[in-house]
């Protein structure tokens, strides 16, 4: 089984699949959809050799469920949403992400959107029919949740039986989330509780905490988990004047990165590097970051993400998905 669709039984450890294998994993009819295509024009000469799995794909229509981090459409009445970038307030649907990636031969796993906590059933069951659909590019997903709640085991078994849930993500780079959070006793508990059902944990965390994640993988080896967004480095480390300081500095991250590369049970997800940077970046100055992590975690343990429709703060998908393929155009074909 793959990373993202073993069965529900319990497991004592998780290994990770190369990419063919995990395509295999997917079936005849999922590998009909991923048939090579002219790839979305870009500003780069190189496109991918092969189908995507794009393990990070965010959804949202903010007529039927109120996202707290993102202000409302024009037109729609939520004035208790919270704020986002203006670029990403209005629904990004289904039609228009097979729009973004049009050309891509792709599957997709939506990705949870930090919803409101009441809002978490509804959430899941809305994705039921979407991954049920042979037709629609999300197969499976990533549901929000909160491991540390006395009730999160009854709520992730009863979405999990449906079949099309894979894991589980809570954001704890958010403000409301005190560092720590994810060493407390309640979130091991939950976190264990994904292992034994075979589901992964998307760790999306500040590059300063890694210390933690590599704590949290050492008392959960059952637990496979996915480090998001090449733990949140920032490229703008890399660059000799940067208009804005980086979140942390590169050596910080690295040491971050390395650590936690060691534990085998979590692998790293290739996404979110290009949201911070200013206008005009090049393939040279996001390298670094996708480089190291590649190097730390090796072939075998690292996933693909458009990180969609917040990658838009940086670049189209299909920029991403050329830049990246030009990043990795000097190392074997296999590993590409």
């Amino acid at each position: 089984m793959s990373l993202y669709t073993r069965s529900m039984s319990p497991i004592t450890r998780l290994p990770l699949l190369p990419r063919r294998a995990f395509l295999q994993t997917l079936g005849g009819a999922s590998l009909a959809f991923l048939q090579p295509a002219q790839a979305s024009a870009s500003r780069f000469n190189h496109s991918p050799t092969g189908p995507l799995i794009d393990t990070h794909q965010h959804l949202w229509n903010l007529h039927r469920i109120p996202w707290p981090w993102i202000s409302p459409a024009p037109g729609v009445r939520l004035p208790w949403l919270a704020g986002a970038p203006k670029r990403l307030q209005r629904s990004f649907t289904q039609r228009d992400y097979a729009d973004a990636l049009a050309g891509f031969p792709v599957r997709a796993l939506y990705m949870e959107v930090d919803v409101d906590p009441a809002d978490l059933d509804l959430e899941a069951r809305s994705l039921r029919s979407v991954c049920a659909n042979p037709q629609s590019q999300t197969f499976a997903a990533i549901l929000g949740g909160r491991p540390e709640s006395p009730t999160f085991q009854s709520y992730i078994q009863n979405h999990a039986a449906h079949g099309f849930v894979k894991g589980v993500r809570r954001v704890l780079h958010s403000p409301s989330v005190p560092r720590g959070t994810c060493l407390e006793a309640s979130f091991l508990r939950g976190i264990r509780t994904l292992g034994k059902l075979g589901l992964t944990f998307d760790l999306c965390m500040r590059p300063a905490e890694l210390g933690d994640a590599a704590k949290l993988a050492d008392a959960c080896p059952d637990t496979q988990l996915i480090l998001d967004h090449c733990g949140n480095g920032d490229a703008k480390a890399f660059l000799k004047n940067p208009r804005t300081a980086p979140a942390v500095p590169a050596a910080v991250w690295q040491r971050g990165i390395d650590r936690i590369a060691k534990r085998q049970n979590v692998a790293c997800k290739i996404s979110g590097v290009v949201e911070s940077m200013p206008e005009g970046w090049t393939t040279e100055q996001l390298a670094p970051v996708v480089n190291h992590c590649l190097d730390a975690f090796g072939p075998d343990r690292v996933v693909f993400g458009t990180n969609w429709p917040v990658c838009l703060l940086g670049a189209s998908a299909a920029d991403w998905i050329h830049a990246l393929a030009e990043i990795l155009e000097s190392r074997p074909q296999q590993d590409r």
